[in-house]
């Protein structure tokens, strides 16, 4: 009955339906790539353990010991959370000529690709949730670490809104591809700045102040280091609604920049593939 009323949420619950089959067609690469993800999380912790006993200091870089261990395993599994990968399938779609479909049927190229981006997410989502579930009692029965509820429900906000703005990154970087035929090199390097900007390898005061001061108005921040500090206890309860006030206006601001890089695009489109 909805779906006849709402011929939108036919179309496009459909493609969330694709998507979520997609995942689970694809479940052992997620299940492989979330198990390399565990080296660099040892290589880390190894890592910090070392220059906290070296240095001799409680806190470094602002960071307790526990809150540094906590970050480095939290990053690992939420810049797998926000991970994108449908800006190949734009590729291939502008590259081959499928992109022409979606300019005569009745079905917008820009929601069919956020609905199936987390249908695909749904699976791996609640893969990783437990994963993070189970770090996070450790962390509490073994370290004393104290997740309130307010926190927790919190984090689960940014976390959601991390996620649509990682995706509205990468879905406005894509619209390059009407003008650069082969652009899967490039995307493979905006992947690793982002992720190192987002603070998904290090804390970003890692690099110092003035590096965090610039890193407060840009977006990247906002999809990895800043959920992750919201569980860490690294940012007051009070202050917490500045940085979901800030990633409200950059996903608006991606909205309007999306829009209008698709919009230049579609002019230069020329279909050539089958």
């Amino acid at each position: 009955m909805l779906a006849r009323s709402l011929p939108w949420f036919h179309k496009y619950g459909k493609a969330f339906e694709l998507g979520f089959q997609t995942a689970l067609e694809y479940r052992a690469n997620f299940l492989i790539s979330l198990i390399s993800a565990a080296y660099p999380i040892m290589i880390q912790t190894f890592l910090w353990t070392a220059i906290y006993q070296a240095s001799g200091e409680t806190v470094v870089y602002g960071y307790t010991y526990r809150q540094m261990i906590a970050y480095t395993f939290l990053a690992g599994l939420i810049t797998r959370i926000v991970r994108t990968g449908f800006e190949y399938e734009i590729m291939d779609d502008v590259k081959s000529g499928k992109f022409s479909k979606f300019l005569v049927q009745p079905l917008g190229y820009f929601p069919y690709r956020l609905c199936s981006y987390y249908g695909q997410k749904l699976p791996n989502l609640t893969i990783i949730l437990s994963i993070l579930i189970a770090v996070l009692i450790l962390l509490s029965v073994f370290w004393g670490v104290a997740l309130g509820p307010l926190q927790i429900a919190a984090f689960l906000i940014t976390l959601s809104l991390a996620v649509t703005l990682n995706f509205l990154i990468f879905y406005a970087f894509s619209s390059i591809s009407f003008w650069i035929v082969e652009i899967g090199f490039l995307f493979e390097g905006v992947r690793i700045i982002t992720i190192l900007l987002s603070g998904g390898i290090f804390p970003l005061e890692v690099f110092g102040e003035r590096f965090v001061q610039v890193m407060n108005l840009l977006p990247f921040k906002y999809t990895v280091n800043y959920p992750i500090n919201v569980l860490n206890g690294k940012i007051a309860p009070a202050d917490i609604w500045q940085g979901l006030v800030v990633q409200v206006i950059w996903i608006g601001a991606f909205i309007l920049i999306a829009n209008l890089l698709w919009k230049v695009g579609r002019r230069r489109y020329v279909a050539v593939g089958g």
